[in-house]
């Protein structure tokens, strides 16, 4: 099942690729930059989380030490609902081929289970949109100067992961959880 999953990555992949194209005059996501790795929940389904550990397993050993002691020290932490990616080290994501679907979406404006836009939080940062975004009135002021107008697309984990994907590509994405608990499951030394 692991292998159908990579070849649906690969085929999501090529869609955001696109999506990430068609939005570059917005997109202000660059390698380091990592605000959306500082502070979250990182939901995941089972499968996305089985996938990220089968690559985490294969990191050479003392990137694999550093993302061991983040795992321990975010673990001894009280529960917080917000908090900072273990997998990120130095400011890049270490398990990068292998990151959560929301991870991977995550900078676009997309539309969520009611059909409302939603505007990435590094707006309020100067980042993505923020030209084209008033924080007063969290509204979408228009077009950017060269004319791209800023799009929302349907990338919420639902849809991407909805029984239409699971059907096409033979793969179940199993029970959702915080990455934080899906990690407190594991025999991480405390």
């Amino acid at each position: 099942m692991i292998t159908r999953y990579r070849e649906y990555l690969e085929f999501l992949d090529k869609k955001l690729a696109k999506m990430f194209e068609a939005q570059k005059t917005f997109i202000k996501c660059k390698k380091g930059c990592a605000y959306c790795c500082r502070e979250g929940e990182y939901p995941l389904s089972e499968l996305e989380y089985i996938n990220m550990m089968l690559y985490y397993n294969e990191l050479p050993d003392d990137l694999k030490t550093r993302v061991d002691d983040n795992i321990i020290n975010l673990l001894k932490k009280a529960r917080e609902k917000m908090y900072e990616c273990p997998f990120l080290v130095d400011g890049i994501c270490s398990v990068y081929p292998a990151r959560g679907i929301i991870c991977r979406t995550f900078g676009l404006i997309s539309f969520d289970e009611k059909e409302k836009k939603r505007i990435p939080f590094c707006v309020n940062l100067n980042l993505n949109y923020s030209e084209v975004y008033d924080t007063e009135t969290q509204t979408l002021l228009g077009n950017a100067k060269d004319g791209s107008e800023p799009l929302a697309y349907n990338i919420n984990r639902k849809f991407l992961r909805g029984s239409k994907v699971e059907k096409e590509f033979d793969i179940f994405f199993g029970e959702d959880k915080p990455l934080v608990e899906w990690l407190a499951q594991e025999d991480f030394i405390i």
